[in-house]
């Protein structure tokens, strides 16, 4: 972990994202990634990123597979990785069940033996070397297209790292990806205790080494010479993940009860992220977060080491817009470069 830093952008302004990018590269940052949502096409950003750097690694954090078809992924891995010229991590989350919803009116079950499936799938188009036919059939996709042609990428191997938090994600993970993308509600001790062991069970499954693999954590930091203004918004960022009840299961694993029922009760009933920030308690934000001043952020960072390969450093940017606008969302990210240095 030593000399490697990651970064996430949570800006809108794509204009803004090009310069941060080119403040990590100076910086010596290793790798930028760009968030997937609806309102922002990670594609997109990341052809920006490309044209706007020359050494450091972007990648997609993380870009939700299943509201894309499988070539389309395909292709536009390739088209990004010739116009970076190699520097890029193609980062895929299957998306919870309410996102895959919302933005294509489906559901998708068995959301982990899809995922890994379609990784299969698409390392098969990759492998076919810019020619040849397509002839795919397995358990949710079944693709055959005769003279499909795709531009011939720059490597064999894009690197694909899965966004994976149940055992059964992780599993697969272990099976098929080159790397996890850890999710900010994954705290060292789950990493340990779950995450680790789970990703063990896929390695074994193929005869794959913990070697053959790479473990990041988006890990929620949040910089500010003011330290209650630091852990307040990593509070926002926290709650609205653990809003969510996909990750309820996280929130039991640390035995917090209390706060599991305040967020929900915040959230559901109340519909105030206020009192959903409040709701997340010290100890949730201490186990979870970098929060503070540069240099407390400096020295929380160290218990990550001989845990993950390397961290990402994520900015809240989550919340009512007069909590975490987006200037302030700028500001964490400067600070974040500045501070994470080489």
């Amino acid at each position: 972990m030593e000399g490697f830093r990651a970064v996430i952008m949570q800006l809108d302004d794509i204009q803004e994202e090009r310069r941060l990018a080119r403040l990590a590269e100076d910086a010596g940052f290793d790798l930028v990634w760009c968030p997937d949502t609806p309102r922002s096409n990670v594609l997109v950003h990341l052809a920006a990123l490309a044209t706007a750097t020359t050494n450091i690694r972007i990648g997609s954090g993380i870009l939700r597979a299943f509201v894309r078809g499988p070539l389309q992924i395909a292709a536009g891995a390739v088209d990004l990785d010739r116009l970076s010229h190699g520097r890029l991590i193609l980062g895929l989350a299957s998306g919870t069940p309410k996102q895959n919803l919302f933005e294509t009116g489906q559901r998708f079950d068995h959301a982990a033996s899809r995922l890994g499936e379609l990784i299969r799938l698409i390392r098969e188009v990759w492998a076919m070397d810019g020619a040849g036919t397509l002839d795919f059939k397995g358990r949710f996709h079944e693709i055959s297209a005769q003279g499909f042609l795709l531009p011939k990428p720059v490597r064999k191997a894009i690197p694909i790292y899965v966004a994976g938090v149940s055992p059964a994600m992780l599993r697969v993970t272990g099976e098929v990806a080159d790397g996890l993308a850890g999710h900010p509600c994954c705290s060292i001790r789950y990493t340990k205790e779950v995450v680790l062991p789970s990703l063990a069970a896929g390695f074994e499954k193929v005869g794959r080494t913990r070697a053959d693999f790479k473990i990041t954590a988006w890990v929620v930091t949040s910089i500010a010479d003011d330290r209650r203004k630091a852990r307040r918004e990593a509070a926002y960022q926290l709650g609205f993940y653990f809003a969510t009840r996909t990750y309820a299961h996280l929130l039991d694993f640390h035995g917090w009860d209390e706060e599991k029922a305040a967020i929900q009760r915040a959230f559901f009933e109340k519909q105030d992220m206020d009192a959903v920030a409040a709701a997340v308690s010290d100890r949730m934000i201490d186990e979870l977060a970098i929060a503070g001043t540069p240099a407390e952020c400096r020295e929380k960072l160290l218990r990550y080491r001989d845990v993950i390969d390397f961290p990402t450093l994520y900015p809240p940017g989550v919340g009512p817009a007069r909590v975490i606008p987006q200037e302030r969302v700028r500001e964490n990210l400067e600070l974040i470069i500045k501070t994470f240095a080489r």
